[in-house]
């Protein structure tokens, strides 16, 4: 295993002993490097040789004496060297295997790779570890983790995974509470296969490992239009909803006198399926699965309650689009409403529906150029028109569908801005 060098910090140990990029790393004190994890870890040491494959071939090896926190200097383009620990399960649900044709291929990965959950925050299922894997995690102290569970139900999350290796999870769990290792964990609700009754179970058992688990993040199950021969599965119900709010608020008393912290928390889906309120940001405690889609919508209405109280009272005569995906709605109308009481200001909200995806997908974050294009049908010529980052690729300015920002400008003719996400972002777009 090697990690290619791309660049190195100025004034860094690495450009003090000619490392250079296009050299390539091997090994850190007789440890091979197989992702940025390894790296970090092992250059820790006052005392290091470091072992390297120069971009003409030749072979250094560098005895290297520092600071124990000192670093290298050594810059990489990814985080991982060796291959990616894809996804071995087939989950009734998997959203990969409900996505169209033609889009991105790295789209159609199932990621599963316990490094990505370390470094970013992404669910894994524990279902491919092996046993090395499960000694690093440990060695390192690779935590928190965060875990996808579904059910602690042995034999019904063999089913949901649709993998034997799937009935484990206690053993798993207890193996990671032993170590030490925090995990936060994740329930994808399928009505009818893992609520009810199932799901209180699931809830109580995963309290009985805190403080190992830290969180039950519930989240609805996603089902697009493109489930041929897929299970038949169910969208939850306004009514069902409301039922799993109440439920969850139970849970959140009970937990917060156990733990002083309320442990199970459900999506902002949920709130926006039931009609109801979002909680307070206590609800959320520390936002710890705000990855997950829990608590973003509180975070943006408190930001924007915040920025209400200085915003002006006119402005220069103006109107402006904001794109959202449908089930946003219920996030921006009372923004919206408040920013068109500023005198000479005129915001409209343009929910568009997702026609790419199809079935019960209405995030914002899965807008395709074509729905966006569809939505405007060439009536926005000129409008100032504002969009969300989060619809476009990390880094670069390409949706789902392959189709450009600037593709959106040419087709539209708009003036089209993009915001961050936050509440702070859209403003500022919305005045300036």
């Amino acid at each position: 295993m090697s990690a290619p060098i791309t660049g190195v910090a100025p004034g860094s140990i690495a450009e003090e002993m000619a490392i250079e990029a296009g050299d390539t790393l091997l090994f850190i004190n007789g440890q091979e490097i197989q992702d940025i994890i390894d790296y970090q870890f092992y250059s820790q040491d006052d005392f290091i040789v470091l072992e390297l494959r120069k971009a003409n071939g030749e072979l250094w090896s560098l005895e290297i004496d520092k600071d124990w926190d000192e670093e290298l200097g050594l810059l990489f383009d990814d985080v991982i060297f060796d291959k990616m620990k894809v996804c071995q399960n087939r989950c009734l649900f998997c959203f990969v295997d409900q996505l169209p044709s033609g889009m991105r291929k790295t789209l159609y990965i199932k990621d599963d790779d316990y490094r990505y959950s370390f470094l970013y925050g992404n669910f894994i299922t524990l279902t491919n570890l092996k046993e090395k894997d499960w000694r690093k995690i440990i060695d390192m102290h690779l935590s928190p983790l965060y875990v996808s569970v579904h059910c602690m139900h042995p034999e019904l999350r063999v089913k949901i995974l649709g993998s034997k290796r799937a009935a484990s999870i206690r053993q798993d769990l207890r193996r990671l509470l032993d170590a030490g290792i925090e995990i936060h964990t994740q329930i994808v609700l399928c009505p009818g296969i893992n609520d009810g009754e199932i799901l209180k179970q699931s809830i109580e058992e995963l309290s009985s490992y805190y403080p190992t688990v830290q969180s039950v993040g519930i989240v609805p199950v996603g089902l697009t239009g493109h489930r041929l021969k897929l299970p038949q599965l169910q969208v939850i119900t306004p009514e069902q909803s409301r039922t799993l709010i109440t439920m969850v608020n139970k849970y959140q008393i009970e937990y917060r006198k156990r733990f002083q912290m309320g442990f199970v928390y459900l999506a902002d889906e949920f709130f926006i399926k039931a009609g109801v309120d979002f909680p307070v940001a206590e609800y959320y405690d520390d936002y710890c699965q705000i990855e997950n889609g829990i608590g973003l919508a509180r975070i943006f209405l408190d930001e924007f309650a915040e920025l209400g109280k200085s915003l002006p009272q006119q402005v220069k005569r103006r109107e402006v689009f904001i794109i959202s995906g449908v089930s946003a709605m219920m996030v921006l109308d009372p923004v919206v409403k408040r920013l068109n009481l500023i005198k000479d200001l005129t915001v409209h909200l343009l929910a568009v529906e997702n026609h790419y995806f199809g079935g019960n997908v209405s995030v914002t974050g899965l807008l395709t150029g074509k729905d966006i294009l569809q939505a405007m049908e060439n009536k926005y010529q000129g409008q100032r028109v504002i969009i969300p980052e989060i619809i476009f690729k990390e880094g670069d300015d390409i949706l789902l569908d392959n189709i450009s920002l600037e593709e959106l400008r040419q087709h539209s003719q708009a003036e089209i801005f993009t915001v961050d996400g936050s509440a702070r972002s859209l403003v500022e777009a919305v005045l300036n």
